[in-house]
């Protein structure tokens, strides 16, 4: 009783701190609140655990990275949150491992694409972009780098070791699946960036850009599937993570 009033407690101050610093907008936060809540209602630690590694460890690359400017809102909240709570009420329902292990695979993948994208800015030079095999400018989707790709890695491992470390739930295997598949999914992201995703062009200076907005004037669809945004791009590749991680589980069944 008391440790879960601790970290609800701990959870709620822990919000409370990156929306005052502006990392979240307050719909944000409360949609993190809400996520939070629900994936510790059906997954307990184990769950809890990858979510705040997820939150704690991006939120915290993205303040170190001095051109990351704006506040993430509701929507990209549930897009990287949303995969891992499908699979955490899908546990919940079916008590099965695979879709417990699933759920960590999902923040696995979300915090793999974020640590790809904030260490590939910093210490990447200028990115590849897979579709046009070309070196393109810093931000655009669908582009790798060497240290991107190393910090796709690290941020996979971190939630794998994380809920590894504090939980009896997870074994080696799933410790390998999870990682396995948090970088699976961040390569998911960068392969709908660079093929599908929605492209922009700001009618004022004629650059490309994914916002909706630029130059305080709405960009013209150039490029991409229309509703394929970046929130979407982030959810499917999430979601993707927690299927890699769902097919090992079917494999590894099926091979002994």
């Amino acid at each position: 009783m008391w440790s879960e009033t601790a970290l609800g407690l701990a959870f709620v101050l822990f919000l409370m701190v990156i929306w005052q610093k502006g990392s979240l907008t307050f719909p944000a936060t409360v949609s993190a609140g809400v996520l939070g809540t629900l994936m510790y209602t059906w997954t307990g630690w184990l769950g809890a655990a990858a979510l705040l590694t997820f939150f704690v460890s991006s939120t915290v690359l993205s303040r170190l990275n001095k051109q990351e400017k704006e506040q993430r809102d509701s929507g990209q909240v549930w897009a990287n949150g949303g995969p891992m709570l499908i699979f955490a009420a899908l546990s919940s329902v079916a008590s099965w491992e695979g879709f417990l292990a699933a759920t960590v695979g999902a923040a696995a993948a979300s915090n793999a694409d974020t640590w790809a994208s904030e260490i590939g800015r910093r210490f990447g030079g200028r990115p590849f972009h897979v579709h046009s095999r070309k070196r393109i400018e810093i931000g655009f989707s669908g582009a790798v780098s060497g240290a991107g790709t190393l910090g796709a890695f690290g941020g996979a491992l971190l939630v794998g070791g994380v809920v590894y470390f504090i939980s009896s739930e997870l074994n080696v295997f799933m410790l390998i699946a999870v990682s396995a598949a948090g970088v699976c999914g961040c390569f998911i992201d960068t392969f709908l960036g660079a093929y599908v995703e929605r492209m922009n062009r700001c009618s004022v200076c004629g650059s490309y850009t994914e916002a909706e907005v630029h130059h305080e004037r709405e960009t013209i669809h150039a490029a991409g599937i229309p509703w394929m945004t970046n929130n979407a791009v982030n959810a499917l590749s999430s979601f993707g993570g927690g299927m890699v991680v769902v097919v090992l589980y079917i494999v590894s069944f099926f091979s002994f």
